[in-house]
């Protein structure tokens, strides 16, 4: 009888050892899936912004920027999440890396304001300059 028994707790271990050993094997793939790099990710038909933000190494605000110049062109919505083509995304890229590093996207120059401010930073300057 006791025979069978130790059989059996050997029979466990070993099943035991196996789903540890699958156990790892499925944390590595969530890993690798989870980390994978970014040219992985772009194979996708769409990504979300936050992916092209992460692929480009820009801000949110610079995504809609080159959307709306059509630099880049909106995938299918995903619920509420908006969606960036993979493929103008996989464009844009290989612009960027054609072109010479001094024609590289740059930030817009800031706007002067020449409406109201202005106005009031002058007459406030006159004041100053009078006393």
């Amino acid at each position: 009888m006791k025979g069978q028994g130790n059989e059996q707790d050997d029979i466990l271990r070993a099943i035991y050892e196996e789903l540890r050993g699958l156990r790892e094997s499925v944390n590595e793939i969530h890993t690798k899936i989870s980390s994978a790099a970014p040219a992985q990710s772009a194979r996708a038909r769409a990504v979300s912004v936050e992916e092209a933000q992460t692929m480009l190494g820009c801000g949110r605000s610079r995504i809609f920027e080159l959307l709306r110049s059509g630099a880049l062109r909106r995938g299918p919505k995903v619920g509420r999440a908006a969606m960036i083509c993979a493929k103008s995304l996989e464009a844009l890229l290989e612009r960027v890396d054609r072109e010479p590093e001094t024609s590289r996207l740059k930030r817009r120059p800031t706007r002067r304001d020449n409406g109201r401010g202005a106005r009031e930073s002058e007459a406030i300057l006159r004041m100053i300059r009078s006393a």
